[in-house]
């Protein structure tokens, strides 16, 4: 029932403008932008370079050619040992790259939506946030009205569209009753 309500009306009026009445779910961007949109250009980390990679090589190659001399392990044993363990290493790299990396994000990315839903109904609920019912022409001309309560918001979406359907000006269109 809900969800049929939710719908865009698409009415044409007398004088053949098409208009578009809804009412508006998306956050406003604009603020949410220029609350928290700086922060990649706040962001700074520190670069690697070529070299710092080239010299922890070469370390690791001292590390590597420089053996102990008890005879425990001889160079070809050391060198499968490492082909198996880079293996297992790139193995498991893809695996987790590949495979469980996307499933935890898709996993929080659910957790996050749901979380964003209910402070947004709770918010809307508690705080009686309005609405905003908005009708917009083919021109580009838009007019809004914010409503407080859900079944306000549909009824005032159905009023505006009736309004234009009839000839009604936006601007001449009545404002809500108070119940």
């Amino acid at each position: 029932m809900y969800l049929v309500a939710v719908r865009t009306i698409n009415v044409t009026a007398p004088d053949e403008t098409r208009w578009s009445v809804r009412v508006v779910w998306e956050p406003r961007w604009r603020v949410l932008a220029r609350r928290f949109g700086g922060w990649r250009a706040h962001r700074r980390g520190r670069r690697v370079e070529a070299s710092d990679v080239v010299d922890g090589a070469a370390q690791m190659g001292d590390v590597a050619s420089s053996g102990s001399g008890d005879g425990d392990l001889d160079f070809g044993d050391a060198i499968l040992a490492i082909v198996v363990v880079f293996i297992v290493f790139i193995a498991a790299a893809v695996l987790f790259w590949w495979v469980l990396l996307p499933l935890l994000l898709v996993i929080l990315d659910g957790f996050i939506i749901l979380i964003l839903l209910f402070l947004s109904i709770v918010g809307r609920v508690l705080f009686r946030r309005p609405w905003t019912v908005q009708a917009t022409a083919d021109d580009g001309k838009k007019v809004t009205a914010q409503v407080v309560g859900w079944r306000s918001a549909l009824r005032r979406r159905d009023d505006i569209a009736d309004s234009l359907r009839h000839g009604l000006r936006p601007d001449d269109i009545p404002s809500p009753l108070r119940r």
